[in-house]
């Protein structure tokens, strides 16, 4: 089962976090107590458009301004699994499933990596 977090607006993170990989070409970083693996993004055709492709790939420069949602495999939601992680520009989709107090303390996390880039 997924727990999805809406109500807030994301997507400073979805830039910050697309930027930070792919401009640094790393595929994994640790946050705080969190391992962040970069899996794929999806990347809309043009800024009026809603169709795009999933790419495996770390997106190009001209590609980052339209990156609709970013996904990682986070380790340290769960004990001993990894937990699939999808930030679009109004939600955040944890699966499986983790309790209220650890997604808001990892998204709390992710919040203040991005102070320092904006």
């Amino acid at each position: 089962m997924k727990m999805r977090l809406t109500g807030e607006d994301y997507s400073d993170l979805v830039t910050y976090l697309t930027g930070l990989f792919s401009i640094k070409k790393i595929s994994e970083i640790l946050v705080d107590r969190f391992r962040i693996k970069y899996v794929s993004c999806f990347i809309l055709e043009g800024p009026d458009s809603s169709e795009g492709e999933l790419a495996e790939r770390f997106p190009e420069n001209d590609e980052r301004d339209r990156i609709k949602y970013v996904v990682f495999e986070v380790s340290g939601l769960h004990p001993q699994t990894k937990t699939v992680v999808r930030i679009n520009w109004d939600s955040i989709e944890i699966d499986p499933d983790v309790d209220m107090k650890i997604a808001t303390d990892f998204v709390d996390v992710l919040d203040r990596s991005t102070f320092r880039y904006f």
